[in-house]
């Protein structure tokens, strides 16, 4: 596979406005002037992080448990009138490893640390899911057959080795499945990679394995994927320079994956995580670096703006919230609907937790509106996921409530 490897450094503003907006709540009622709903499990237990991960598309939301060290499950939910009502429950398909106690973080499945959609199909990850022998991580595919949700599909890696994390991250377009490996080896520690499905005669068949052009022990590539038509973006949360992290860019040709680009912050320092999350659409990249230090706030965290013009990726700005502080990990989350980019800050206030709204008005990024549970509190970590979906957004609180966790749907802007 042929890679062309360019490094983009960029030094970009903070953006203005700062706005904010109430809320209200009841659990699977929407009511109040901006229509919360709160998500929770049918059985409800403690520190089980209900809302770890979080997907959303059409009238279907799903919500991921998948704790550290828990077996998992992921819960759906389908919208009817202005509720969202329970539906099902995704359990974990395979046998149990005999070594899964809930407290040992590597011995059970984490199924449910990742999630994804596409029409009647829900697709879940299980980074430390058995392959043989072997904790390598898998994505189980459930799909909607006359009114019920059913196991069909387990895939794999071409190469699994124990501890790999396949299944960390997952993007779905069409016929294109893409499910990242952030610690997968390639002869070094964690240097991660991305493989490639597609699905054919009724089945995800593997294609081909995407890796960085300059691939460095520690780098967690594969951290986050995200896929546009033939783009697919995989960052690196912890690649050179300094560390800061990086993204990697790549289109499809008929040759296979060709890397575009690597792009790292010019005002990137160790530790500053960017590409902890990622949101593509249209020609629109965001990166969230969650860690990073905008006007020396130690771990405020930023998230950046890129368009993609053909081949060429230029930076447009930085996002930081109006009321930035230390250790609120701004970037932790991004989505992006439409014209409004919503960010999770999960430690803002004392872990309470924020969601802020960003929203595209003549050509420029405002910010447009900060949200939080009307039911919060401290320790909570509202916004530690995000998906949306049209107006609606679908945040996970995984702490909330002694650790048994909640979601919110919420509207990404008030309609008229």
């Amino acid at each position: 596979m042929k890679k062309v490897c360019h490094t983009i450094s960029v030094a970009l503003i903070v953006i203005l406005f700062f706005g904010s907006v109430a809320i209200t709540s009841v659990a699977a009622k929407e009511q109040g002037p901006v229509g919360e709903i709160k998500l929770v499990s049918g059985d409800p237990v403690a520190n089980a992080q209900f809302g770890r991960s979080v997907a959303m598309a059409g009238d279907l939301v799903a919500v991921g448990e998948g704790g550290d060290g828990s077996i998992g499950a992921v819960y759906l939910y389908t919208r009817q009138g202005q509720d969202f009502i329970p539906e099902a429950t995704l359990d974990f398909p395979d046998e149990l490893p005999d070594t899964c106690p809930e407290t040992d973080v590597g011995n059970c499945p984490e199924f449910g640390r990742s999630v994804a959609i596409q029409g009647n199909t829900v697709f879940v990850g299980a980074r430390f899911a058995p392959v043989g022998e072997l904790k390598a991580g898998a994505v189980y595919v459930f799909r909607k057959h006359d009114n019920s949700w059913q196991f069909v599909e387990k895939i794999i890696s071409s190469t699994p080795q124990a501890g790999d994390n396949f299944g960390r991250a997952i993007a779905i377009q069409g016929d294109t499945l893409v499910v990242t490996a952030r610690k997968e080896n390639l002869g070094a520690n964690d240097v991660g990679a991305a493989y490639v499905y597609s699905y054919i005669d009724g089945w995800y068949q593997f294609q081909t394995k995407i890796t960085a052009g300059d691939p460095a022990p520690s780098a967690y590539f594969g951290q986050a994927v995200a896929l546009q038509d033939d783009l697919v973006v995989v960052t690196a949360r912890n690649a050179d320079p300094n560390g800061a992290g990086a993204f990697y860019l790549f289109r499809r040709s008929t040759e296979g994956w060709n890397e575009l680009a690597k792009v790292t912050p010019a005002d990137g320092e160790i530790d500053d995580q960017y590409g902890f999350s990622v949101a593509m659409a249209g020609n629109t990249i965001a990166i969230g670096a969650r860690r990073a230090n905008p006007d020396t706030l130690e771990d405020a965290g930023a998230v950046y703006l890129y368009s993609v013009n053909g081949d060429v990726v230029e930076p447009v700005t930085r996002l930081t919230p109006g009321d930035a502080s230390a250790k609120d990990e701004f970037g932790q989350s991004v989505t992006i609907a439409g014209d409004t980019i919503a960010v999770g800050a999960w430690k803002d206030d004392k872990k309470l937790g924020a969601v802020y709204l960003f929203r595209l008005t003549d050509r420029q990024w405002a910010e447009s509106g900060k949200l939080s549970a009307s039911d919060g509190v401290e320790g909570d970590e509202f916004g530690y996921s995000l998906a949306a979906f049209g107006n609606r957004m679908v945040t996970g609180a995984h702490f909330a409530d002694a650790r048994a966790g909640a979601a919110y749907v919420l509207p990404l802007r008030q309609l008229p």
